[in-house]
């Protein structure tokens, strides 16, 4: 499978998993909600870790432009300026792309077979209550 065609999507999906995590950890700092300690922690370690997949999104982006670094970030700013933990919720303005991702990697037979398992336990947990 061709790297250029599904990773974008998966980095867009990996963004919407670190943005709820973020708002989750916000909310267990402010005491909205409670949470073991953890749990806590193995969120904080989830979110320092997906750091690494933006840090690598950026240098693929950049591998695979035909610009040099000056023409790379003019025409990438948005995705260069989120790769700071505090603007990543930044790209919740790009939330249609990010479900347009969705699709797309749901069209691919591993990940549509997974996402339908998934959905089945889901389902099946959902009932049980």
């Amino acid at each position: 499978m061709d790297a250029k065609r599904w990773w974008p999507p998966f980095a867009e999906i990996v963004a919407l998993v670190w943005i709820v995590l973020f708002v989750v950890d916000v909310a267990i700092v402010v005491d909205v909600l409670a949470a073991s300690e953890s749990l806590t922690e193995t969120m904080r370690t989830v979110l320092q870790w997906l750091l690494v997949v933006f840090l690598l999104d950026v240098a693929l982006l950049y591998r695979w432009s035909e610009h040099g670094p000056r023409g790379f970030v003019r025409s990438n700013w948005f995705l260069v300026l989120t790769v700071v933990p505090w603007f990543r919720p930044l790209r919740l303005l790009r939330i249609g792309r990010s479900i347009r991702a969705l699709r797309q990697l749901t069209g691919i037979r591993r990940v549509g077979s997974f996402v339908n398992k998934v959905r089945r336990k889901c389902h099946s947990l959902w009932h049980r209550l």
